[in-house]
């Protein structure tokens, strides 16, 4: 296989893996949400809600937006969204092996943002099809 064959799939393999991270992390926090709340910082129970809460929130966001990045749907949006939300926990977290842990699956969303739908995105398939109707017009 040529290298120029293999570059077609690190857009798609960066995004559908940093999905499975999402999901992952998501599920977990369903499952057992008492084990991640001490993860939530004080600043965020000044919203009036209990921890436990804002872990179950922070799942239902996480599952969300992963599904959507798994897909390929919004799929800049939702990598920015990720990505930023990443940002905000290892900053929280601090200069430690979790936040830069955190700050490099960051790096990492945020480059897909840059990079945009892969040919494997709904979206991709999308846009290639607005552009086809318009062509036929």
């Amino acid at each position: 296989m040529e290298m120029k064959n293999l570059k077609t799939y690190s857009k798609p393999l960066l995004r559908i893996s940093l999905s499975f991270l999402f999901l992952y992390f998501s599920i977990q926090q369903f499952i057992a949400p008492e084990s991640w709340i001490s993860f939530v910082p004080d600043i965020a129970l000044s919203l009036g809600f209990t921890a436990k809460t804002l872990v179950l929130l922070n799942a239902f966001f996480e599952l969300f937006f992963g599904v959507l990045l798994i897909i390929g749907l919004y799929t800049r949006f939702s990598s920015l969204v990720l990505a930023l939300h990443l940002f905000g926990i290892a900053f929280s977290i601090g200069f430690n092996p979790l936040g830069m842990r955190d700050l490099a699956l960051a790096l990492a969303t945020f480059s897909v943002f840059l990079n945009g739908p892969d040919r494997y995105c709904i979206d991709f398939k999308m846009q290639k099809s607005k552009i086809r109707k318009s062509t036929d017009l």
